[in-house]
C-alpha cells in the first residue's frame, strides 16, 4: 500500500497565496494620497482689492474672505453662461464670509463688487504646493539708503621713502658677537 503525502501540495499553495497577497498589496495600496486635515485660508478684501491676489491651495482646502475696510463689499464667484453665482456674499466691515470649499481641480476667479479679483488655483492632479499668504503692502515702503563702504586708505609709506615703490632691504639682526 502506498501513502500519499499532501504536504508539498499544501506548502506550494500557501506560498502561492502569500505571493499573490504581496502583489495585491503592492499594486493596490501605493497610489492613495494620505488623509490630511483641511486647511482654511483667509483672503483679505478691501476697497483696494484682494490680499493676496493669487492663492494656491490643495484639494479639500477652504478659502474664506475677510473684509478689512470700513464699508460693505460684495464678494462672489461668477458662473459661466449667466447662471447665478455659487458663492455670493456681501461682507460688512470687519466681517468674514462662510468658507468656500474646493474639492476638485481648476482655476477659479473670485471677484468683488468693486471690480477687483483673486485667482484661486487648485491642481488637477497631485497634492500641489499651497501658498495663500498675505502680500507686502502696496506700494512697498521706500527703501532707506544703504551704507556704502568707504575707500580703503593707502598703507603708510616706509620711513625715508620719497618716491613710489621704495625698495625694502632685508636686514639681519645680530647680538654683537
Amino acid at each position: 500500500m502506498r501513502l500519499v503525502s499532501y504536504r508539498p501540495l499544501f506548502a506550494a499553495s500557501a506560498l502561492m497565496m502569500a505571493l499573490f497577497g504581496a502583489i495585491t498589496l503592492a499594486v493596490f495600496s501605493g497610489g492613495e494620497t494620505p488623509a490630511r486635515a483641511v486647511t482654511r485660508w483667509t483672503v483679505e478684501v478691501n476697497t483696494e482689492g484682494f490680499n493676496p491676489r493669487q492663492c494656491n491651495i490643495v484639494r479639500n482646502d477652504e478659502v474664506e474672505f475677510k473684509n478689512t475696510s470700513n464699508q460693505p463689499i460684495r464678494v462672489f464667484h461668477p458662473e459661466i453662461g449667466g447662471a447665478p453665482a455659487v458663492f455670493d456674499e456681501t461682507l460688512a466691515a470687519g466681517a468674514t464670509s462662510s468658507a468656500l470649499g474646493f474639492n476638485f481641480g481648476g482655476t477659479y476667479v473670485v471677484e468683488s463688487g468693486l471690480g477687483h479679483s483673486v485667482t484661486i488655483f487648485n491642481p488637477n492632479t497631485g497634492p500641489g504646493t499651497p501658498g495663500c499668504s498675505k502680500e507686502a503692502p502696496t506700494p512697498s515702503p521706500t527703501p532707506t539708503g544703504t551704507a556704502t563702504p568707504t575707500a580703503t586708505p593707502k598703507p603708510p609709506m616706509p620711513a625715508k621713502c620719497t618716491w613710489n615703490g621704495c625698495a625694502v632691504a632685508v636686514g639681519l639682526a645680530s647680538d654683537g658677537d
